[in-house]
């Protein structure tokens, strides 16, 4: 009887950008996210930097498991590297920067150092440290992101199951930017390095959940953990946090296209960046963003992007001037669009194409009861695009195709003026001809009827082409 070996990826991530330059485990076993795997004999993590300067992660195993890598490793900007760990393991990854090692791994870092050089050896991490944590196979995989510790850079877990149910987890936005004055640990140059989390600033019972608040009922969040919590909703911000409580779904974005594409989220006016608005995603490849409760806003595929290793650049369609991080900013039209407003008691959601065409998007629900109802534009518009419509690259090929409103610019085709009700603002040639290629999506502004779609407790795949 042949023996075969199953291996489960999981990809941690650390990104966003940095500036030059013994805490306290505590495993918590409630309201983790869990993913179950069957036959399953080893996990393989997959470390990846999309810094822009190189880290150090550090890893910890829990007491009596073994030490992967000697615990710590270098990885240079967009390196990986693919870590197996045996069945049943325990432990923690975070990143450490501004380090310094000798030919013999001896020297120290900035942040999240562990007192042994580049090699751990099971020695934690100075906080503060965002830190991923992981207790494998007991029975299901237990994971979660935790500010406990603090936040030093972004970090996020996204399995790779081949259900695809696992949700990931993370947090994506560089919370040194606007660190609360009495949480930040500065660098040689006076530059903001780490934030603190409030128990590692003020050793406190009511900020530690100690002493006498030692329970979920005394211990409550504070203005320290709400900063945490505000702009990584499914992290952990304090001891009795529970990271499932403020989350109104995932989006899952997945690329389909035979090219890299480069997603675009902007928030509504009021809610928080995702992801800082922008990122690549290769063919075939798929990215978690976790959204908070109540959260609205649009993403969009960026075609034709180039971006130097700053992640400044442009793209040929769906731009956002911004570079590949788009921090709120818009797409410039044409774009097709997903567009969200989640827990309003419902969400609402729908695929737009009022502000043109670019490249194929559909929204996917996963819902316990199954059913909501998926919206589709997988036909590509740009092959009939019509001639007063068109977008072309450099190389006079078809790369998007304009809305009526796009091109013209008159109140008949964008619904204002005299036109700014249903009545008198009707289908034109133009939106017809996007009605007919993809018949749930919006093709201009007053297509509700058909176009618009409700789901409770979901999450959401988003896939482009």
């Amino acid at each position: 009887m042949a023996f075969m070996q199953f291996f489960i990826p999981l990809l941690v991530s650390f990104f966003g950008k940095y500036p030059e330059f013994s805490g306290v485990y505590l495993v918590l076993s409630l309201d983790l996210r869990f993913c179950y795997f069957v036959g399953v004999d080893a996990i393989v993590f997959t470390l990846q930097n999309r810094c822009d300067k190189t880290i150090w992660p550090g890893i910890q195993a829990s007491g009596g498991q073994p030490q992967l890598m000697q615990g710590g490793l270098e990885l240079k900007p967009l390196q990986s590297r693919n870590l197996t760990a045996p069945k049943g393991w325990s432990g923690r990854f975070w990143g450490r920067t501004g380090c310094t090692f000798n030919v013999y791994g001896e020297g120290t870092c900035t942040t999240g150092d562990c007192g042994n050089g580049l090699f751990c050896n099971g020695a934690a991490g100075e906080p503060p440290a965002s830190a991923a944590e992981f207790t494998l196979d007991s029975p299901v995989d237990f994971y979660d992101v935790s500010l406990l510790d603090g936040f030093n850079m972004p970090v996020s877990i996204s399995p790779f199951d081949d259900s695809g149910v696992c949700p990931g987890v993370g947090c994506g936005t560089d919370l040194n930017q606007h660190c609360p004055i009495n949480l930040i640990v500065r660098g040689d140059r006076g530059e903001v390095v780490a934030c603190k989390s409030a128990c590692t600033a003020f050793q406190t019972p009511e900020y530690c959940c100690t002493g006498q608040f030692q329970n979920p009922n005394r211990c409550k969040p504070t203005k320290y953990s709400q900063y945490f919590k505000r702009a990584c909703p499914s992290t952990f911000t304090y001891a009795f946090d529970d990271p499932l409580s403020v989350e109104a779904a995932v989006f899952t974005l997945q690329n389909r296209c035979q090219n890299t594409i480069w997603p675009a989220i902007q928030p509504n006016g009021g809610q928080p960046v995702l992801a800082e608005g922008g990122l690549e995603l290769r063919p075939q490849q798929s990215e978690n963003v976790t959204t908070p409760e109540r959260w609205s806003g649009r993403l969009w595929g960026r075609s034709g992007c180039s971006f130097d290793v700053n992640g400044q650049g442009t793209c040929i369609t769906g731009d956002c001037g911004s570079g590949l991080h788009c921090r709120g900013a818009g797409g410039e039209p044409p774009a097709s669009l997903a567009e969200f407003t989640l827990d309003s008691p419902l969400d609402y959601y729908d695929v737009s194409l009022v502000d043109g065409y670019n490249m194929p998007i559909s929204i996917f629900p996963y819902d316990n009861e199954g059913v909501c109802t998926s919206v589709r534009c997988d036909t590509d518009l740009n092959l009939h695009c019509p001639t007063n419509l068109i977008v072309r690259g450099e190389g006079g090929e078809t790369v998007a195709c304009k809305s009526g409103c796009s091109a013209f610019n008159t109140p008949e085709y964008c619904c204002t003026g005299q036109f700014q009700d249903p009545n008198t603002c009707q289908p034109t040639e133009y939106s017809q001809y996007f009605k007919q290629g993809c018949p749930t999506a919006y093709s201009y502004a007053f297509d509700d009827q058909t176009s618009t779609f409700t789901c409770r407790d979901a999450d959401y795949l988003i896939i482009f082409c």
